[in-house]
């Protein structure tokens, strides 16, 4: 192997300075931005072909689609009060007290998230927890965060929570009933850690009392209200029934979308501009963008380092966690999972259980320790700024920097217990 090449460390230059750009965020720009300059750059060195977007483009089109019918989808349905009322719900089983309602919102999430998607969960969740705050006049800070971090470390126990659990569970061949039956004690480990630290870190900014509120407005408009309503939800089970017959999700989610737009759109209920809102075409300037940077380190950087695959339980799940989350910190999870596929399938069978559960873990909780690691928290940062809340990228990492060692740490000595006794 000869020594790196000029372009090879134009390369490199690229990647550190993009990672930078969407570290800091100069004045307020979106991270989509920058990783936009980085994929134009790639091209312009030729580290990746011209030729070669269209099939990068198709590696992440069922992430893409699934998450432009979802946020269809709940933009209409938010908009019809549902999510006021769910709101108002929470509320009542939480039967007045602030940190039983941050522990009844953690665990709801945790369980849409297992059953569903974390991307669902973020969705849903947000805009749900958003109007109890405003309603209310809580700190919403608490419950925002509260919408992301449970997205991330509850989806690990069934393939559909997360999509980088289906990239692996599909192209591994790992069973339903084993993907489970390893993952479910980490994934309630991992809950149960983030939602005592969380209870620690905003102490001081739960409310003991939950103030009361005026009545919801009434409105002529519950046919509409029941209609939306009846949509997400067979939009939600034919997510999950997809998911168990190993289909794509965007099939469910982009069908419900499209109904509900429809629908929206023929009785001038929504308008462009709405619908403008509601999709956050960052989002997806940021995927497409980082998977172009990914196949130029690729090309040029890949083939160079050798990782080893250790035969014991331990050092090889330690080495795909480890790989996972920096990984997933560097370039995202989902691209992160797509390089990691090709060097799983060249890994031992002895090897293979424990580096590939190893690196899931790494990248679904590790990727929350950054902005950008997690298409889940960019998806919610979005949703939370188009409500006027601007969290900053040092804001973020002193809740994250506190909350995801310690829940990799727990998952990940968890993990280990399950799969010794399990061999």
């Amino acid at each position: 192997m000869g020594s790196p090449s000029v372009l090879d460390w134009l390369v490199l230059a690229v990647v550190v300075v993009t990672l930078a750009l969407m570290l800091t965020r100069p004045r307020g720009v979106p991270e989509a931005w920058f990783a936009l300059a980085g994929a134009v750059a790639m091209l312009a060195l030729r580290a990746v072909p011209v030729r070669a977007v269209p099939r990068l483009v198709d590696q992440t089109s069922g992430v893409l689609l699934f998450l432009l019918g979802m946020m269809v989808a709940t933009g209409i349905v938010e908009r019809a009060g549902l999510f006021a009322l769910l709101a108002e719900s929470c509320v009542r089983l939480a039967r007045g007290n602030g940190v039983r309602l941050f522990v009844f919102i953690f665990l709801l999430g945790a369980i849409v998230t297992a059953t569903l998607s974390l991307d669902v969960t973020v969705i849903m969740l947000t805009p749900i927890v958003y109007a109890l705050a405003a309603r209310r006049r809580l700190d919403a800070l608490p419950f925002m965060f509260a919408c992301t971090f449970v997205a991330n470390t509850a989806s690990l126990v069934f393939p559909v929570s997360n999509l980088t659990n289906l990239l692996v569970y599909n192209r591994l061949g790992i069973s339903f009933a084993t993907f489970t039956a390893v993952m479910w004690l980490p994934n309630l480990v991992a809950v149960g850690v983030n939602l005592a630290i969380f209870l620690w870190l905003f102490r001081d900014r739960l409310p003991r009392a939950i103030p009361a509120a005026a009545e919801l407005d009434a409105k002529s408009e519950a046919g509409w209200l029941w209609l939306t309503g009846a949509v997400l939800i067979v939009t939600l089970a034919a997510l999950f029934t997809l998911g168990l017959l190993g289909r794509p999700l965007w099939w469910a989610s982009l069908a419900g979308g499209a109904v509900l737009l429809l629908a929206a759109i023929a009785t001038r209920r929504i308008g462009w501009r709405q619908l403008g809102d509601d999709v956050s075409v960052p989002l997806f300037v940021f995927v497409v963008s980082m998977v172009i940077v990914v196949a130029g380190v690729e090309r040029t950087w890949f083939d160079r380092v050798t990782l080893p695959f250790p035969a014991p339980v331990l050092p090889a799940l330690a080495l795909g966690l480890g790989a996972g989350a920096i990984g997933s910190n560097i370039v995202n999870n989902v691209p992160m999972t797509v390089l990691a596929l090709s060097w799983l399938q060249r890994s031992p069978a002895e090897s293979l259980q424990p580096l590939a559960f190893g690196t899931l873990l790494g990248t679904n909780i590790g990727p929350a320790l950054t902005t950008y690691g997690s298409l889940a928290t960019m998806l919610w940062l979005s949703l939370v700024r188009r409500h006027g809340m601007d969290i900053s990228t040092r804001a973020y990492m002193r809740v994250s920097l506190l909350t995801i060692p310690p829940v990799l740490l727990a998952a990940g000595l968890t993990l280990w217990l399950v799969l010794a006794v399990l061999r």
